[in-house]
């Protein structure tokens, strides 16, 4: 009964044997037929679990039929694998591996209360993951596009793989640079303006068309101002003085307001605090550990039902739909709890404790795995 017990965010709860018999099941058909992309597979280390999301580690396979052969004659309900290159993958201890390299990986995550209570706010994260692309991988760090693989986790947020053969020689200190850099860790930005000694005094400052924060901090000013301008101050309501504003910003000359200097310094330090990534999960280290194993993409989340998809348009990707199992089959199921209402496979439903319930089968996988529901004897 060991192994079919697991931990929630609620605590634990005990999965019969008939139901863990059903879902693996389930995953081992899909893992017969699923679409794996990892590069170098060979030279990765995996890890798998049961009762935890790593039970074992140190596997390691020759090619891509092992792999889904170890899958469909195992199904753990979760599988893991190394962002990390090595000689002898399964080697132990962690030193007779030769580690060769590791990609550079970026976990984001939404934290809530409650069992449920992150997915109703997983389109949150899109603004953030987007601009860790965007603004840092792509224009601050030079990274290419197709060096960058998005994928959802499987539950509660994102992950990013970049595999940019400049970066795979980092080191765990060289990395944590990066993230406490994506975050904003000691960034001061009343250092990015200067008075001049003049009479007036005039407040300079960055211009759009410079790089990094600076840039970034000009440009987001201005779309603050044209979108929603009383932000900063009623004054920009007035579109003579928003675009009389918006003409200073562009020369780097922000004296170009009746506000008070002092007093925009303060207002653009909440436009200031929008520009990190904070929802970089630091907490576990996920970048700068470099022996980190991290789900595999196109796998199961032994938690959710829900496939850690490769993500290819972020705007239009909604995890409670496309990120199910496809399956035409029926499985009744009856609620052990409340569940609070939730938009999944594009219905919006709230169950109660006792309700009998034949749901499509990734949905009612999904009520399983998080320890609301369990199958129907009758």
């Amino acid at each position: 009964m060991a192994q079919a017990q697991r931990i929630q965010e609620k605590g634990d709860f005990e999965m019969r044997p008939e139901d863990l018999k059903k879902i693996k099941q389930i995953f081992a058909a899909y893992y017969e037929i699923a679409e794996f992309s990892i590069p170098s597979l060979e030279q990765r280390e995996f890890g798998v679990g049961n009762v935890k999301k790593i039970d074992a580690r140190h596997l390691d396979f020759a090619n891509l039929s092992a792999f889904r052969t170890y899958l469909c004659n195992n199904t753990p309900l979760f599988v893991s694998h190394s962002a990390a290159y090595y000689g002898f993958p399964g080697a132990t201890p962690m030193q007779k591996k030769q580690w060769k390299g590791a990609d550079l990986i970026f976990d984001l995550d939404i934290h809530a209360e409650g069992r449920y209570g992150a997915y109703p706010k997983l389109d949150e994260i899109k603004e953030d993951l987007q601009r860790l692309v965007n603004d840092f991988l792509l224009n601050d760090f030079g990274i290419k596009r197709e060096h960058i693989t998005t994928v959802f986790s499987g539950n509660r947020g994102y992950h990013v793989h970049v595999r940019d053969p400049a970066y795979i020689a980092l080191g765990g200190d060289e990395r944590r640079e990066l993230v406490d850099y994506i975050m904003g860790q000691g960034l001061n930005y009343g250092d990015f303006f200067r008075f001049t000694d003049t009479s007036p005094k005039k407040l300079m400052g960055p211009v759009p068309e410079e790089g990094g924060y600076r840039g970034r901090l000009a440009r987001k000013t201005i779309q603050v101002l044209e979108n929603k301008p009383t932000r900063l101050s009623r004054l920009f309501s007035k579109k003579e003085k928003r675009d009389f504003f918006v003409g200073g910003i562009r020369e780097g000359n922000w004296s170009k307001t009746s506000l008070k200097l002092n007093d925009l310094l303060s207002r653009l330090q909440a436009v200031a605090e929008s520009l990190p990534v904070s929802s970089v999960n630091t907490d576990a280290g996920v970048t700068q550990d470099l022996s980190k194993l991290i789900r595999v993409p196109n796998s199961i989340h032994g938690e959710t039902g829900l496939v850690a998809k490769i993500v290819k348009d972020v705007d239009s990707f909604q995890p409670l739909r496309d990120a199910l199992l496809e399956s035409p089959t029926e499985i009744k199921i009856k609620f052990l709890e409340d569940v609070p209402e939730l938009a999944i496979k594009d219905e919006t439903t709230g169950f109660r404790k006792g309700d009998v319930r034949e749901l499509s089968q990734p949905v009612a996988l999904f009520y399983i795995l998080k320890g609301s529901a369990e199958l129907y004897k009758n």
